[in-house]
């Protein structure tokens, strides 16, 4: 199983039958074991690991003077769903409304994932991101169009990669 799966694509794969259930508590393991590391490095870096969580406020706090809190959640959910988009890893459980929105974006942490830009439209949301690994030029610049279905759901439009 690689690191790339979040949990909400183990779930869905355990659902329909592509993966057994010993797979998925070894990917489920391999995601908890992340995490783990994660507040281990904040434990030990606390000045790294404050400045992060200031910027991530930032990016939330603007965030949420232009658009409804519901809205940006609603956003990073469609994008955890998305196929081969990295940062879904680390996005799978934005629609949670306990967990604070500023937990979803990595400013400085690697791998990076920041959001840009929001544009909502009632049936149409624009987001630009960039993910990757900062300071090697490894950042992904994208514009990611999602489109209300008709459950109300956004769901992938179009894709389109920035030149850098």
């Amino acid at each position: 199983m690689s690191t790339s799966v979040s949990p909400r694509q183990l779930f869905q794969m355990l659902d329909s039958g592509r993966i057994t259930r010993e797979q998925f508590r070894a990917g489920m393991a391999e995601c908890a074991q992340e995490l783990i590391a994660e507040m281990e490095e904040d434990r030990l870096n606390p000045a790294e690991a404050l400045l992060e969580q200031v910027l991530s406020r930032r990016t939330a706090s603007r965030l949420t003077k232009i658009h409804e809190e519901t809205i940006i959640r609603e956003t990073l959910q469609a994008l955890s769903e998305l196929d081969e988009f990295p940062p879904a890893r680390w996005l799978w459980n934005a629609a949670h409304p306990h967990i604070p929105l500023h937990a979803f974006f990595r400013s400085r942490r690697k791998p990076i994932f920041r959001v840009t830009r929001i544009e909502a439209m009632p049936q149409l949301v624009t987001v630009s991101v960039e993910y990757g690994t900062s300071g090697s030029g490894e950042i992904t610049q994208e514009d990611i169009r999602l489109r209300r279905d008709r459950r109300g759901r956004l769901g992938l439009e179009r894709r389109t990669l920035q030149n850098h």
